[in-house]
């Protein structure tokens, strides 16, 4: 499996405290990563040649956009596209807006918006369509990733609060996962269940996109599935690897291969047949990851019965 993308989780400060956060850190002092520490993950980046868009997200990355300008303008030897994961809040000075896009619209692929009900309570639906006018004008491409829960606001509510604005932009929508804050903010009944194991063959949604994630703290993980910094699948550090290194061990992985390239399923059936019951409904396979990865029993499980010659 080959990286071509790398997710810099450039802060874990935000101007929003959403009750689905993955994170759950909002308006809380979190780790941003200094200029010295982007440089360092800068030059990893430009080490391995298959990466060739770099993400950007949060936290809310746009509280510093120096560091996002130091991310655009870095030489990389090559050329390297950029979208950037943000709550819009932005948006409320077009001007400053504007400028912004203009000056990097050939280097940004994608503006990525997070609104749903949760982020209205913080930021302005005016701001995102400011931005979405401005981008639209410009030719540069947006969505609105929106999370949702049984019985409350639905994609529909959100594309209608759109209005024509919808035609101008692309929406993805969600189930919100059971991880981070939305454990302790919602009754298990509220998040929509839509993957059924007995029905559905469970993939691993991170073979997709195949990004691989830096977070603040310089650590490295296979994934920017929303639950992978509560599980145990750290793969390395920059202040100690490379990441063409890592990227490499990452590739010769017994149990992420088996993920990447099978799914879950050899892993279920190893589960069953040693009468260990595991979750049959979820609202993202990215939930079997946690289940199975939130700690080492399931590493011990396999090595105690010798699923793989070596672990």
């Amino acid at each position: 499996m080959e990286y071509n993308s790398c997710g810099i989780l450039l802060t874990e400060n935000c101007n929003a405290k959403c009750k689905m956060c993955c994170d759950s850190r909002g308006r809380v002092i979190g780790k941003t990563l200094s200029k010295e520490e982007l440089k360092l993950i800068l030059d990893n980046i430009k080490e391995c040649e298959t990466i060739d868009v770099v993400g950007i997200t949060g936290g809310e990355p746009m509280l510093y956009p120096e560091l996002i300008e130091y991310i655009f303008n870095y030489d990389y030897g090559r050329n390297v596209g950029f979208t950037i994961k943000t709550n819009g809040f932005w948006g409320s000075d077009k001007d400053k807006a504007k400028k912004f896009i203009s000056r990097y619209k050939t280097k940004l692929k994608n503006l990525s918006f997070s609104y749903d009900e949760f982020h209205s309570e913080f930021i302005q639906l005016k701001n995102i369509l400011n931005i979405i006018e401005i981008a639209d004008d410009l030719e540069v491409n947006t969505e609105i990733v929106g999370c949702f829960l049984q019985n409350s606001v639905s994609p529909g509510d959100i594309i209608n609060q759109l209005g024509n604005y919808a035609y101008k932009t692309n929406f993805a929508y969600q189930p919100t996962i059971r991880t981070g804050a939305a454990k302790t903010s919602f009754k298990n009944s509220q998040f929509l269940k839509i993957f059924d194991l007995t029905k559905h063959e469970p993939k691993c949604a991170g073979v997709i996109g195949k990004t691989i994630l830096i977070n603040p703290r310089l650590e490295i993980y296979p994934c920017c599935s929303q639950v992978i910094e509560n599980t145990i699948l750290l793969m390395g550090n920059l202040a100690e690897n490379r990441l063409i290194d890592v990227m490499d061990n990452i590739k010769y992985n017994k149990v992420l291969y088996t993920i990447f390239t099978q799914g879950f399923t050899p892993f279920l059936k190893f589960l069953h047949n040693n009468n260990i019951e595991y979750p049959l409904k979820l609202t993202s396979t990215c939930e079997l990851c946690e289940f199975l990865f939130c700690d080492d029993w399931f590493l011990k499980l396999l090595k105690e019965k010798n699923y793989f010659e070596n672990i």
